[in-house]
């Protein structure tokens, strides 16, 4: 089992709050973490969302018998936890998985402005919705039944134009996100290697040209 410590809250940083990013007209403060250190736990009465700026944050759920069942790797610039804003608790564990940098929007004014501004209610539904889009893609994603076929299709979502993927996080992770076991993972790389489709490099993995997004 993952081991988890919840660090004392630490003080925003000293920066200046008008050059971060807003949610529905509200000022976050900021807040860092360090790798290994849980943000929120599940059946925690929610105080915030939150928008990741740097590092990388995981969302994990525990099951009854106490296993840890990842749901979602959280990237930098991504909104989460925004279900809590409906909610009486946090229905998972956030860990932040290298040194993360988070913005903190508190809950309570987050609701008061949602409800005095439509415009803002309008903007937060269209982030809600292009989430909900995104959730969609990857599940379809996890449908693919050959397992090099749903990599290389994880691949080109996730790649750049020039057809790189740089690793966020480990090769592990990755299959568990696809619902792949990480020796499966290894596999299917390997095939898709030898098949010429792919590349890879230290801590990168490159798609050949004619699978790269257009």
């Amino acid at each position: 089992m993952e081991k988890i410590s919840t660090p004392k809250p630490a003080p925003p940083l000293p920066r200046d709050q008008a050059t971060l990013p807003r949610l529905a007209g509200v000022a976050p403060q900021m807040r860092t973490l360090r790798a290994g250190t849980a943000l929120f736990r599940q059946g925690d009465q929610p105080f915030a969302v939150f928008r990741l700026m740097s590092g990388q944050m995981r969302l994990l759920r525990v099951t009854p018998n106490g296993a840890q069942v990842p749901m979602h790797t959280v990237g930098p610039g991504e909104l989460f936890a925004e279900a809590s804003l409906f909610s009486p608790r946090y229905h998972c564990n956030a860990v932040a998985t290298k040194d993360s940098t988070v913005l903190v929007y508190p809950k309570g004014e987050i609701v008061r402005q949602l409800k005095a501004d439509p415009e803002e209610m309008w903007k937060f539904a269209a982030e809600l919705a292009h989430r909900v889009q995104g959730l969609r893609t990857r599940l379809e994603v996890r449908q693919i039944r050959s397992a090099p076929e749903r990599v290389l299709q994880a691949l080109c979502l996730r790649c750049e134009a020039s057809g790189r993927w740089k690793q966020d996080g480990t090769l592990k992770q990755f299959a568990e996100e696809l619902g792949l076991t990480h020796e499966a993972l290894y596999r299917a790389l390997t095939r898709l290697e030898q098949d010429g489709r792919i590349t890879r490099r230290t801590g990168e993995i490159w798609l050949e040209a004619d699978k790269r997004p257009r």
